[in-house]
């Protein structure tokens, strides 16, 4: 499973999911972990909807095909993240365990290699 993190100058991090947590977190930079001490992770049960950015897959290199998603949450934050096959069935059974509302947003995700 693959899942990165893509920030706004379309550069790639990766992510693990944390399904005890219910959280995404982002792999620290070494200034991160020696220096801050911090960790950044996006809570899912916070998470209000997802949409497909097939527009943001031209401006990132990945080795493998991969579908990109905005997620929007609660506090406002946008995140973009793309996912392999099964990082995208990993995220629709993440927002299950959250008790989301999924039937709407996981119909609608259907993976295609972009």
């Amino acid at each position: 499973m693959k899942i990165i993190y893509v920030n706004k100058k379309h550069q790639c991090r990766k992510i693990t999911l944390d399904e005890a947590e219910n959280r995404f977190w982002v792999k620290p930079t070494l200034r991160e972990r020696l220096i801050e001490k911090k960790m950044i992770g996006f809570d899912l049960d916070q998470l209000e909807s997802i949409k497909e950015m097939p527009d943001i897959a031209g401006k990132v290199s990945s080795a493998l095909p991969m579908v990109y998603l905005l997620m929007l949450f609660k506090d406002k934050r946008q995140v973009a993240v793309g996912v392999d096959e099964k990082g995208l069935y990993a995220i629709t059974a993440a927002l299950k365990i959250a008790g989301q509302r999924n039937d709407d947003i996981s119909d609608s995700l259907v993976y295609t290699a972009l």
